[in-house]
């Protein structure tokens, strides 16, 4: 039995004890009023007897709610588990076993309170049968209505594990597709730095590299990182955009210390400026200018545009960060494309 379980069971002990009370509310205010008059030694044959019968009348009404409530709650979907029948015949087996358990409960009452109330003799099992009857009645529908809000509850706790679990196996899908997509282009420019450059230069790109690529590795464990991690890893990033562009784009940060502790994706920064490395003109006469800056939920990427002629895009990178957001926040970019200007807002997640 679960925790779950252990509520449910409970729900139906507190309304079982508060049903019994409400049913016998006249006969308690009776006997408050009785025991504020005399002591119980005082009390006649007829007002012992009437005693007796209240608390059994009380005592019984719980059990029989308790019982019945707990069947059907409870044990009821472990015996079908262990019966294969119709849909009808299951019917007929809930209301025979109901009906089963209601006249052992009447037996059970007249072998141990076998009274006599007075002024109706020897109480028969027809008559505590009947007694209870509308306790059976609150009882079984009782039962199913807090069945059903458990199902309902398992229902939608499952539905949103499995939604979980989806947008998880989405998002390692997402980062997966960037470690591919950068390490092409590191090696392209790694390529062109052997032919070009002399041997230091190409050793101290191949350790550089290998830093950048830690932080890949590392950060793929993590669905968000620190703004501060983000911009230093962005610079040891630009240090490899140098020696593959040269001084043909500069790049002003004017992200302000207070907002350094707050998170975003991973490699978001690096996939914006792998966009304006991919889409412009990159001449040492006119250097593209890339901007970062924050306000109070955002961190602005600007660029100019110098926009190449005929440059096949798919757009993956700016839409696989932007379903990384949809996922980890539910939010999404905005970006901005007019004239000479480009910028994408980026939400920084508190």
């Amino acid at each position: 039995m679960n925790k779950s379980d252990r509520y449910y069971i409970l729900i139906i002990l507190l309304s079982g004890f508060l049903l019994s009370i409400l049913l016998n509310l006249k006969l308690i205010w009776y006997f408050v009023d009785l025991f504020s008059n005399k002591a119980i030694s005082e009390f006649s044959f007829e007002e012992n007897g009437k005693l007796d019968y209240s608390i059994q009348q009380i005592c019984s009404q719980f059990v029989v709610f308790f019982l019945i409530g707990f069947f059907n709650f409870f044990l009821k979907d472990k015996v079908f588990k262990q019966i294969t029948i119709k849909p009808i015949l299951n019917v007929l087996f809930v209301v025979i076993a109901n009906l089963f358990i209601i006249f052992l409960l009447a037996l059970l009452q007249y072998i141990l309170f076998k009274t006599k109330y007075p002024g109706k003799g020897v109480l028969s099992i027809s008559y505590y049968f009947w007694k209870d009857l509308f306790v059976y009645v609150i009882a079984i529908p009782f039962a199913y209505i807090l069945r059903m809000n458990k199902n309902l509850k398992e229902t939608r706790r499952d539905n949103l594990n499995l939604k979980t679990e989806k947008a998880k196996a989405e998002l390692i899908s997402l980062k997966e597709q960037l470690s591919p997509h950068f390490f092409f282009n590191t090696l392209n420019s790694l390529s062109a730095i052997i032919r070009t450059a002399e041997k230091s230069d190409s050793l101290e790109f191949v350790e550089k590299l290998s830093q950048v690529y830690r932080y890949i590795l590392d950060s793929g464990n993590n669905n968000l990182v620190s703004i501060k991690e983000e911009i230093d890893f962005l610079n040891d990033y630009c240090w490899l955009l140098h020696k593959r562009f040269g001084n043909n784009f500069s790049i002003d940060n004017m992200i302000h210390s207070n907002v350094l502790d707050y998170r975003i994706p991973p490699l978001a920064l690096q996939v914006l400026l792998e966009n304006v490395a991919k889409h412009n003109k990159l001449l040492s006469s006119n250097p593209v200018k890339i901007s970062i800056e924050d306000t109070t939920d955002f961190i602005y990427f600007k660029s100019e545009l110098r926009r190449k002629e005929n440059v096949l895009s798919h757009g993956s990178g700016l839409s696989n960060l932007n379903k990384r957001y949809q996922i980890l926040c539910g939010k999404e970019l905005e970006i901005m494309d007019k004239n000479d200007k480009f910028c994408v807002k980026i939400p920084i997640i508190k």
